[in-house]
């Protein structure tokens, strides 16, 4: 039977025992990590991307929006196309070709975290933003 697999935090390392293990059925298809502005190792997509496993960033703005000059950065460059910090840095993780997942006890932050699919941040802001890692 074949189906899909999601691993979470494994290292490059871990994941090649997985793939280069003949005896694997399933292969990891996600790898959930800690990946955001402030934790973007470098690497670590293409890394993943090449093996066909997509980056899921788990907790994508827990760092991000604590730091207040990431945090006015982020308000800054969403000015220009009306949006939030909060969804400056979630459409940086889709445009770096990973996904997301948050959570909310406010329905109107889910809402605003889903809403980062309707605007593509310019190259020139890409850049500025991968630069905004600790």
């Amino acid at each position: 039977r074949k189906g899909t697999l999601a691993v979470s935090n494994f290292s490059p390392s871990q994941l090649d025992v997985i793939l280069t293990d003949p005896k694997t059925l399933t292969k990891p298809t996600v790898n959930q990590l800690p990946f955001s502005i402030a934790n973007n190792r470098k690497g670590t997509l293409a890394y993943n991307t090449e093996r066909d496993v997509l980056v899921q960033s788990w907790s994508p703005l827990s760092r991000v929006l604590s730091s207040p000059s990431t945090k006015n950065e982020l308000e800054s460059i969403g000015k220009s196309y009306g949006k939030s910090a909060a969804q400056v840095g979630l459409r940086w993780i889709v445009q770096s070709g990973a996904a997301f997942c948050t959570q909310s006890k406010s329905q109107k932050h889910f809402e605003e975290d889903l809403n980062v699919f309707d605007f593509k941040l310019s190259n020139t802001d890409m850049d500025k933003i991968s630069q905004l890692s600790g």
